[in-house]
């Protein structure tokens, strides 16, 4: 925990530095220019700089985007705030509302046919930092004014915070999938697990030799990335409906590993609830999972995921048939807002197995 404060704080230095730096200098480049044209409206510059800040993470997904096409990569999703354009299995592109918390926005696509030693990640990874900065300088020498110098500001805000690396951002991602062919071959597991389950299927059942990969690899470097390993095994698991061993799992892996990325403790959390409900009831871990702040928070999203989960917790901890048979309901007429196909799927026959142990 001291190191994690530690690395936080010098974190923080490293940000303000590089602010106060890159502040002062295009403040001194701009202030010729700026001196020749009026001073704008103080609300319209407020506005101005929520819909910058909007056009500045587009331009930092694009840049994921184009970038990706380049090197190789197919399209996935595209994601800004809660809006995201989803590509199904008969490549039409769809629209979907999905809350995801730590995030601006995401550009997902899947890798080329891994090679060792070939695998491209560095320009997918780093473009949307490169059009930040592009764009930001390109609309200034184009035309300058305080609207301009905003967007520019604005942008290299956002490539310099996704460029350092801090928590899970793009320069984090970076600085751990260059130190090892290892963490590359884990990322490109982690974009091939979801464009399967893009189109509605299981990587580990669509590519049985990955299993073996997975299971043979020796990680050296822990970090978020080999983490996903972990919850790609606990998806196999759940895909065969095999409660028992994924309760087991679940819960030694959140036992184990206290440090793991919040976004993933979460969800393992959430998971947690719904097995201990479905398997053993009176473990005791289920009261501090549903006391969780974080948790709580979790649990009131409005997708088919977590109405199964309440629905199982009623049925299961409450022992009340009727209402875990009204979440289910709710659980169907929602189905859409699953994150992918795959999702929605698993859900859905989760409903039909729920369903059928409630009423047996």
């Amino acid at each position: 925990m001291k190191n994690k404060i530690i690395q936080g704080i010098l974190q923080l230095i490293g940000i303000m530095a590089v602010g106060a730096v890159v502040g002062y200098s295009i403040g001194k480049i701009a202030g010729d220019s700026l001196s020749k044209v009026d001073t704008p409206n103080i609300i319209l510059l407020l506005i101005a700089g929520v819909v910058v800040f909007i056009l500045q993470v587009i331009i930092h997904e694009a840049g994921h985007l184009v970038f990706g096409l380049l090197s190789g990569y197919k399209f996935i999703s595209f994601r800004v705030f809660d809006f995201k354009i989803i590509k199904d299995e008969n490549g039409k592109l769809n629209f979907r509302y999905e809350k995801i918390a730590g995030t601006g926005g995401q550009c997902l696509m899947r890798a080329s046919e891994y090679v060792e030693g070939k695998f491209k990640y560095k320009l997918y990874l780093l473009g949307g930092v490169i059009f930040n900065i592009v764009f930001s300088i390109a609309f200034w020498l184009i035309l300058p004014s305080y609207y301009t110098l905003l967007f520019a500001l604005i942008g290299f805000a956002l490539a310099f915070l996704n460029l350092i690396p801090m928590g899970f951002n793009d320069g984090m991602t970076f600085y751990h999938t260059s130190k090892d062919e290892t963490t590359r071959f884990v990322l490109y597991l982690q974009l091939e697990y979801i464009y399967y389950q893009s189109i509605g299927k299981n990587l580990l059942i669509e590519r049985p030799e990955v299993v073996e990969k997975i299971n043979s690899m020796e990680i050296t470097n822990t970090n978020y990335l080999t983490d996903s390993l972990e919850f790609i095994k606990l998806d196999g698991l759940e895909y065969f409906f095999e409660f028992d061993a994924l309760y087991n799992e679940s819960r030694k892996l959140y036992v184990e590993r206290d440090n793991l990325l919040p976004v993933y403790k979460v969800e393992l959390m959430a998971l947690l609830v719904k097995l201990i409900s479905l398997v053993n009831p009176e473990d005791e871990l289920l009261e501090e999972l549903m006391n969780d702040k974080s948790l709580k928070v979790r649990l009131k999203q409005k997708n088919p995921q977590t109405k199964n989960i309440l629905a199982t917790y009623e049925y299961g901890v409450n022992l009340d048939d009727e209402k875990a048979l009204g979440l289910i309901v709710e659980a169907r007429k929602i189905k859409n807002k699953a994150p992918n196909l795959y999702v929605q799927n698993l859900e859905m026959k989760y409903c039909d197995y729920l369903e059928e142990k409630i009423l047996r």
